[in-house]
């Protein structure tokens, strides 16, 4: 498996289990006490369907961010350039991002990542808000966070994650993702009921799936 960098990952589990995500990260997901032998032979077994999901991952997928000079970023769904500079770290839509630049590499984007997280809260609480009142719930927390698989999740005591990667995406999105997990604050799963509550606040919901469906893959992996 020299040829396939693996990420990998102790759990609490009991078993062995491995993914391939569109990004092409491949995560190894095991207990601790498992023996190296053991995950070796695991691995071998499984090449042949890492490589096949690998090979089918779109070639067009953006690389992840580096938050460099000149580098392509799409913020609330508008093409940006980077620009790096020694005094501060600001977005401007019409002049582009403008990062300011750290001799560590990991402190830089854990800063920038920082700064489009509050920029993303920004967008988001209002919404938040705006749909708390019209579907009578409550939500009763916010966290932004990176996934790899999911825009958005609700657990069932009105907690709600939102992907960092949503701050690439158009408005319309952002909001249809907002609604979306609100929406789950009242039917925790995605029965008819949970599709009519959605409907109800935005009869057009479909366009956002499609969108989603087709260009979202586009944006998700940016910051992963």
């Amino acid at each position: 498996m020299n040829q396939i960098e693996i990420e990998r990952k102790v759990t609490k589990g009991r078993n062995i289990s491995i993914t391939v995500y569109q990004n092409g990260k491949v995560i190894l997901k095991h207990p601790a006490k498992i023996p190296k032998i053991q995950l070796d032979s695991f691995l071998s077994e499984k090449q042949e369907w890492i490589l096949n999901k690998l090979n089918k991952i779109p070639k067009d997928l953006p690389k992840k961010l580096k938050f460099e000079e000149k580098e392509i970023i799409h913020i609330f769904g508008v093409k940006s350039q980077i620009y790096l500079n020694e005094k501060f770290t600001i977005y401007d839509r019409e002049k582009g991002f403008f990062i300011k630049n750290e001799k560590n590499l990991n402190t830089k984007t854990k800063k920038t990542k920082h700064y489009l997280r509050l920029l993303l809260m920004e967008k988001i609480n209002p919404l938040v808000w705006k749909y708390e009142k019209n579907l009578n719930t409550k939500v009763n927390k916010i966290t932004i966070r990176t996934m790899r698989s999911l825009w958005g999740s609700c657990n069932s005591k009105n907690q709600i994650s939102f992907n960092l990667s949503l701050i690439h995406c158009p408005e319309f999105i952002i909001e249809y993702i907002v609604l979306h997990e609100i929406a789950h604050t009242i039917e925790h799963n995605h029965s008819q009921n949970f599709w009519n509550v959605v409907k109800s606040q935005n009869p057009n919901y479909k366009i956002a799936e499609k969108w989603l469906k087709e260009t979202g893959k586009k944006y998700i992996y940016y910051l992963n």
